[in-house]
């Protein structure tokens, strides 16, 4: 009896260790893929910063004229003002945007896991009142989550 039972729950074992596995791996591709829109956000700010910053001190000439120069650092203090404002800017909004892309996948995520760990469960938990209701919210947080995403990329392409 006892090798029937280990025969029996050994499958499950395995299906539960694959959608775990599935689980983790999803996370890590999340991360990975956050990870990559940061690294190229910081890329793109600090490229046109250092443009920016660079074409504000074009008109800078030696001359020896210290009331030349005055005004043409004041200029390039407000640019690197309003640089930052905007670096801001889209830090916040890649923020808002690396949030709506992190809950659509960890739902996905987390409803991928749920499948395969109910269909590796004996007792068939599809029918569990409670894996229902998750596949429900699940589905609902994904519906949401795409929405806001897009909504945030028809501004980028839109803005006020």
């Amino acid at each position: 009896m006892k090798t029937t039972t280990e025969k029996a729950t050994a499958p499950a074992l395995q299906g539960l260790a694959a959608a775990h596995a599935a689980y983790c791996q999803r996370l890590a591709e999340l991360a990975r893929e956050s990870q990559q829109r940061w690294l190229e956000l910081g890329q793109r700010l600090a490229s046109e910063s250092t443009r920016q910053y660079l074409a504000a001190l074009t008109p800078l000439k030696v001359d020896g004229n210290w009331q030349q120069i005055a005004p043409a650092l004041g200029e390039l203090t407000r640019k690197q003002w309003q640089c930052q404002l905007e670096a801001t800017q889209a830090v916040a909004h890649a923020a808002l945007e690396d949030q709506a892309v992190l809950a659509a996948g960890v739902s996905e995520a987390v409803s991928g896991w749920l499948h395969y760990a109910s269909a590796a469960a004996t007792g068939g938990l599809a029918t569990v009142p409670i894996t229902r209701m998750w596949a429900s919210f699940s589905d609902q947080m994904a519906s949401t989550c795409s929405a806001m995403r897009e909504a945030s990329q028809a501004k980028v392409k839109h803005p006020d």
